[in-house]
């Protein structure tokens, strides 16, 4: 199966859109240092560390055959990013001290109902099937978070068909891809909001709209979010 044509291409999948991803979280970090003052009190900036973390250790479970874990990392991914651009947004101009502490104290552990607070910079009609979208993601992953039917039950079907750890099929794979670049979809539209318009409408025409294989031109709201940019003189030349 590994050896298989299937499985490579898949593979290499995995690989390339983590490869895209960190290349945008990098470079979105880069961006900000031209404006450090604004962006060292903006909690989306500060988490990039944090998320490539878990990126990092995501393809590397990915390679490894552990499924499981990464949706409990998506997981965590999803709930940060919502949270943080949430509390940049009601909290603008604060300090990070405030914004952290307005975190602790008045947004909810274990829930990502604060969606419906946020106001995605999508078109109006994407914008309530983005944070539907969220949700859904959110709480199928809670099976994997905590104890549940659900996980025992996957776990004993690919059991029977010989799926342990190391040992996934090609399928297996490709729908783990589909998880994290629905996933990373999402967050980048989240961290481009937070980075403010202006600056990500700079680095789509500067950098990403020239990188024809990037992978999230082809994403279901990263592909929404940019045609905010159509715009600009650069895309109409």
């Amino acid at each position: 199966v590994y050896n298989s044509q299937h499985y490579q291409e898949e593979l290499k999948l995995s690989r390339d859109i983590t490869s895209d991803f960190i290349h945008t979280l990098n470079s979105i970090s880069l961006y900000s240092t031209r404006a450090g003052k604004i962006y060292d009190d903006f909690l989306t900036i500060k988490a990039i560390d944090d998320i490539l973390q878990s990126v990092i250790a995501i393809l590397s479970l990915v390679e490894n055959g552990i499924h499981n874990t990464i949706k409990r990392e998506l997981r965590y991914l999803i709930e940060m990013m919502t949270k943080y651009v949430i509390v940049d947004y009601v909290k603008m101009g604060e300090k990070l001290t405030i914004k952290t502490q307005y975190l602790k104290d008045f947004i909810p552990n274990s829930s990502i109902d604060i969606i419906d607070q946020y106001t995605p910079p999508l078109s109006v009609e994407k914008n309530d099937e983005f944070k539907t979208e969220v949700k859904d993601f959110f709480y199928k992953a809670c099976a994997y978070v905590h104890p549940s039917k659900k996980q025992i039950d996957g776990q004993v079907k690919n059991y029977e068909r010989g799926n342990t750890i190391g040992f996934e099929s090609s399928k297996m794979l490709a729908d783990m891809n589909k998880l994290i670049f629905r996933a990373y979809d999402m967050i980048l539209v989240m961290l481009f909001h937070g980075f403010g318009d202006s600056m990500s409408g700079d680095l789509f025409i500067q950098l990403l709209d020239d990188n024809k294989k990037w992978k999230f031109h082809k994403s279901k709201y990263v592909k929404e979010y940019s045609k905010n940019f159509d715009y600009k003189h650069e895309r109409n030349t």
